[in-house]
């Protein structure tokens, strides 16, 4: 079922991410990708996430289309200013990728490519009125379109660290939903308690909310989150079951597959991250029994 119906129709989307390769060698990603095929509502395409160089998201974005997935195509503002946005937008329908979203993108200092300069022209508030704007029929110029392109908008809810910081994301959700956003994907979720406590003071905020499973590596991986992923809590309990697990790797994709199963009960889909554990993506669908 198509991500627009699947949405629509209220049931559980899963989507799974894939970065692209650094390069031009796609012969593990198209791989990694079969074994997606059929058991993935959609692929989420990062462009260089991390701020790290990568094969574009949109070049990704149609290896996916061939290989039968439905791809999301994700566009960093950090990286290109209103008119390459709207350019690639019209590039992204043109290809028959009409799922499409943005982030604001890290900071260049955190990437591969330090003389970098970040653009931020618009930030994904922005991206999404340029959405809006050429599915009008005309550009952010208020220019007219020789035909105009159709989306399917998502947008994500920022992190937050208190009540207060909750309500202004919730409020946020809600105006990227009136702007045009059909699906809105949250940040990692390792407490589904707090989650649930969240989504239940948000309420219903017309469009499905996919939370984010980022797939835990190591000990040392939950603790860097803990100390640098602003609103992020990777408990100790979690950190105890990874470090005393006699197959830690094993382990962390278990966590990933009970926080699925949770998010089921309490959302509208799950967004699976690996960050370049790909290949670990079948292995969380068949905990996860899906």
């Amino acid at each position: 079922m198509a991500l627009t119906d699947t949405l629509k129709a209220k049931q559980f989307a899963i989507i799974a991410e894939m970065e692209t390769p650094k390069g031009v060698d796609v012969s593990d990603f198209v791989a990694n990708a079969r074994h997606l095929k059929g058991r993935v509502t959609a692929v989420l395409v990062p462009d260089m996430g991390y701020a790290v160089m990568r094969l574009s998201a949109l070049a990704g974005a149609v290896l996916l289309k061939e290989q039968g997935l439905e791809p999301i195509v994700q566009f960093s503002c950090r990286d290109r200013n209103r008119l390459a946005l709207q350019s690639d937008l019209l590039g992204a329908h043109i290809l028959g990728l009409p799922a499409v979203m943005a982030v604001a993108g890290e900071p260049v200092e955190m990437g591969d490519n330090l003389e970098a300069k970040p653009v931020n022209d618009l930030d994904p508030k922005g991206f999404i009125a340029a959405a809006a704007a050429l599915m009008s029929g005309k550009d952010l110029g208020a220019k007219p379109l020789k035909g105009a392109p159709s989306f399917c908008l998502g947008a994500r809810i920022d992190s937050w660290q208190d009540q207060a910081e909750a309500a202004q994301r919730i409020g946020e959700a809600k105006a990227a939903v009136d702007k045009g956003a059909q699906f809105l994907v949250s940040p990692p979720v390792f407490d589904l308690d707090a989650f649930g406590g969240f989504l239940e003071k948000a309420g219903d905020l017309g469009a499905p909310v996919v939370g984010s499973v980022l797939l835990l590596k190591s000990v040392g991986m939950a603790r860097y989150l803990n100390q640098n992923l602003k609103g992020v809590e990777v408990s100790e309990d979690l950190i105890r079951r990874i470090r005393t697990a006699s197959d830690r790797p094993a382990e962390c994709v278990k966590i990933a597959a009970e926080t699925v199963k949770g998010l089921k009960k309490i959302c509208g889909g799950a967004l699976l991250v690996t960050t370049g554990w790909e290949n670990r993506l079948p292995e969380i669908l068949d905990e996860a029994g899906l």
